[in-house]
């Protein structure tokens, strides 16, 4: 493994479209895993527009081969990612269900090293369309769903992945009691090829999930809850329709503490990441604070 592809990979495995050139080359997973753990499942009012912004932090200091060993010397990566994204339902239904769109634009700096060598990153990130997702709500509105494709559209930057990638979706949140939630988003990716090295990444399956509680009656507005995910490469690699050593497919899994809060229409949510059980990826912590802000009132 060279260390230019070492350095793809770490970044690969941070956060999707949020990482380095060229991650391509090595299996990853476009979809920023991780970044739904509050509400999964509900979309803005028709007409209301939301104004989300997610900022993470990730350190990771061993990359992870096939079986979970380490496998590059005096690996280290440290990188930030924060994305801005827009959320919107429109005033148009489609029978039961709502109409919702969304555009992510993410900003990325990576910092790289191993006992080889160094290197820095910085830039806008893949872009993220999703044009439809369908929304529905049960009549006791205790229970809210959503679903739809993301497309990851390449920006050719340096923190690109240079391949476009299809997330069919769905999120979902329960309302057990007005005090717990219960809330998950899960999808599988797929990929093009990237024509610049006829390299080809598998398909990946992910689910997210947490449960928040309102344990404090003096403090409504405070949530403390436990979140986490799992990604798993259900396709092998190729590059010229060839199988790349053993399929290079990753996996994850991860879980840690989630505190939120809601200060009059703003929500602020703060949580951990502990990765674990990492085969072909980095294998690190990610530190979230997350906003969300509505524009307007909607209907």
């Amino acid at each position: 493994m060279t260390t230019q592809t070492i350095r793809m990979a770490a970044m690969l495995a941070f956060l999707g479209p949020w990482h380095s050139a060229g991650a391509t080359d090595l299996g990853f997973i476009a979809y920023p895993i991780g970044v739904n753990t509050v509400a999964n499942g509900i979309v803005p009012k028709p007409g209301e527009t939301w104004l989300q912004s997610y900022n993470v932090f990730y350190h990771a200091d061993s990359f992870k081969d096939g079986k979970g060993a380490d496998l590059v010397p005096g690996f280290e990566a440290n990188i930030a990612a924060s994305a801005a994204r827009v959320f919107h339902t429109w005033d148009t239904e489609i029978g039961p269900f709502t109409w919702s769109s969304a555009f992510v634009v993410p900003l990325v700096r990576a910092d790289v090293s191993t006992a080889f060598s160094k290197g820095t990153d910085f830039g806008v990130g893949d872009l993220t369309l999703s044009p439809v997702y369908l929304g529905w709500s049960n009549p006791e509105k205790n229970f809210f769903a959503y679903g739809g494709v993301d497309f990851y559209i390449p920006t050719k930057s340096d923190v690109s992945n240079d391949v476009f990638s299809f997330v069919p979706n769905m999120n979902l949140t329960w309302f057990a009691t007005p005090k717990l939630e219960f809330s998950t988003s899960f999808g599988a990716e797929f990929h093009t090829t990237n024509t610049d090295t006829d390299y080809h990444s598998g398909s990946v399956a992910y689910l997210e999930w947490a449960l928040n509680y309102r344990a404090f009656e003096s403090l409504p507005a405070l949530t403390v809850g436990v979140q986490g995910y799992a990604l798993k490469q259900f396709t092998d690699d190729e590059i010229a329709g060839s199988k790349v050593g053993d399929g290079f497919r990753t996996q994850a899994l991860a879980i840690g503490p989630q505190i939120t809060y809601t200060f009059d229409d703003v929500a602020v949510a703060v949580r951990w990441d502990h990765e674990f059980e990492v085969k072909n990826r980095s294998e690190g912590d990610k530190f979230w604070i997350a906003f969300n802000v509505p524009l307007n009132s909607g209907h």
